[in-house]
């Protein structure tokens, strides 16, 4: 009777908090009735996987299947995107000890493969490298053994179309279906080839597409504004052939950018994914190289001349950019009557040069709109910093305040020629700089005349690879409690309850809450507790403690 009675008061809470819900507004994310787990819904990870730390007797590392599976299990994910291309082992290790583990821990797995344009004779997806007629035969093959393999990827898909047509990937799926009907490929590719053209053309003859959100066509992985449109336009190119995307957001560094995304920036896009995971606007959500081991943050480096901070004038790849466009840092500084007045600071830039046309990026220093220091990016050796001394008496003499500006100004214009500009350590004489080692994100004002330039603070994070693995493992821990809760195996009334209490997690989570949504992910752990769901308890109580401050 005891027992019936916690039960039944507990189930009453339960009824309460769903009747409370109808008073709020919810995210988008937790929109519309509770629903079965669709089997093309995703939160995954791609690569980041664990190498042992040593060499076995083939002389290569392979993946350290128990550690990459322990990380994974705290993370919330329920896909891993393997990747095979940095060890010939790597075919070996997926089949003969990876797959296995992770079909046991419950975890779904994709095969993520190079085109020919990442193969080069001592790297390539082994042992079939460029046959994915033979790939597809051999991973449908081992789907049929392990089920949790569920299909396969190809990264670049949209530079390699020259091979890649839809009569090449319709005689891949025939393959592959042929052993195994719901084996699915899903070429990767990025938002401007995601054209009515492209999408009349190879829907049919694909399951869905992996895009990888970079801010095209500016190149970066420092904006995220553009996300929500891209994902929009895109998906609604592809819902008139019943085929879904899937969103890719960088976790690790972008080549052809200057710095890694920031934590910040790893949770923002990760949690658009999972918000349009859920509300059924993607299929899924998969992470870029989110590193297991924190040892392994790639490109992660101390850019700042000295301290860990420098600022960034920012030209992305491939982008056009206007004449007289440009980027800067600017700030008003106080002058010392008395002076003198001079303006020391250290410079340098990634500009590849060697036989490059001059007179297109130009470096320079401003006072009140004047430009009093220029150098030509492409007559500046790169690689190192260099001191530079400006005498501002001439442009501040008889005032009391100035403006003083970092810019990176566009001569002419350019269609593809990228470049980075690092300034750091700005020492005034007679002025009162404020934050000169850009060691914060004060004291100057950033600004651009032009998308396709961009300023920002380049501030080293020994601690980016923890830092972003916590921000993926708490998104990815909420947005599980929601579709577990709508997948529940009780009652409708209860399924109804359980997802109205995910819900107000979610949306506590999702408006900067996280002490709130600690609290209702416990309340939501000991309601699953009573109707006798002990997977969905102990990941509410996880949640509860990973949200915790």
């Amino acid at each position: 009777m005891r027992t019936r009675r916690l039960l039944t008061t507990t189930r009453g809470l339960i009824m309460l908090l769903a009747l409370l819900t109808t008073a709020f507004t919810t995210m988008p994310a937790a929109a519309g009735p509770p629903s079965a787990p669709r089997s093309d819904r995703m939160l995954a990870s791609y690569g980041g996987e664990i190498r042992e730390a040593e060499p076995r007797a083939d002389g290569y590392r392979h993946v350290d299947t128990p550690a990459t599976l322990s990380k994974l299990s705290h993370l919330h994910n329920d896909t891993f995107v393997y990747l095979i291309w940095d060890a010939p082992s790597d075919w070996d290790d997926l089949r003969t000890e990876f797959l296995p583990a992770a079909q046991r821990q419950g975890l779904d797995v994709w095969v993520y493969l190079v085109p020919p344009t990442e193969c080069s004779p001592s790297r390539c997806s082994r042992p079939f490298t460029t046959d994915y007629l033979t790939w597809a035969k051999e991973i449908a093959t081992l789907s049929t053994r392990y089920p949790a393999l569920k299909g396969y990827a190809i990264d670049d898909f949209n530079h390699n179309l020259g091979l890649f047509t839809p009569d090449y990937v319709q005689r891949m799926q025939q393959t592959s279906k042929s052993v195994n009907p719901s084996l699915r490929f899903m070429p990767q590719v990025y938002n401007g080839t995601i054209t009515p053209q492209f999408t009349d053309a190879y829907a049919p003859v694909i399951d869905g597409l992996i895009m990888a959100y970079r801010d095209d066509p500016y190149r970066n992985t420092q904006r995220t504004d553009s996300l929500r449109a891209q994902l929009d336009a895109a998906s609604a190119r592809l819902a008139p052939h019943g085929k879904q995307l899937y969103l890719m957001n960088y976790t690790s560094a972008l080549s052809g950018t200057p710095m890694p995304p920031t934590p910040q920036y790893v949770r923002e896009t990760t949690q658009v994914g999972a918000e349009y995971t859920a509300a059924g606007k993607l299929g899924g959500t998969i992470t870029y190289i989110l590193p297991l081991d924190p040892a392994d943050d790639w490109r992660n480096d101390n850019h700042a001349h000295t301290g860990t901070g420098r600022l960034s004038l920012f030209v992305p790849a491939g982008v056009p950019t206007p004449s007289g466009g440009y980027a800067e840092a600017a700030q008003t500084v106080t002058v010392d009557p008395d002076g003198p007045h001079r303006i020391r600071f250290q410079q340098d830039d990634t500009y590849y040069n060697g036989g490059v046309p001059t007179g297109y990026h130009l470096k320079q220093l401003l006072v009140d709109g004047q430009v009093v220091w220029q150098q030509d990016a492409a007559l500046d050796e790169a690689g190192s910093y260099k001191t530079v001394e400006v005498d501002s008496d001439p442009y501040v003499e008889g005032k009391t305040s100035a403006t003083i500006a970092f810019r990176l100004y566009e001569a002419k214009g350019v269609t593809n020629f990228w470049v980075d500009t690092l300034i750091d350590d700005v020492e005034p004489t007679g002025l009162s700089v404020a934050n000169g080692g850009f060691e914060t994100r004060t004291g100057w004002t950033l600004s651009a005349n032009s998308r396709a330039l961009l300023p920002d603070f380049d501030i080293y994070d020994p601690q980016r690879a923890v830092r972003s693995y916590h921000e993926v493992q708490q998104v990815y821990g909420v947005y599980r409690l929601l579709f577990q809760a709508r997948s529940a195996s009780v009652s409708d009334d209860a399924r109804r309850s359980l997802t109205a209490m995910a819900d107000l997690v979610v949306r506590d989570f999702g408006g900067g809450r996280p002490e709130p949504a600690a609290r209702r992910a416990a309340a939501l752990g000991r309601a699953a507790k009573a109707q006798g769901l002990a997977d969905l308890a102990r990941l509410a109580a996880e949640v509860s403690q990973q949200l915790a401050p």
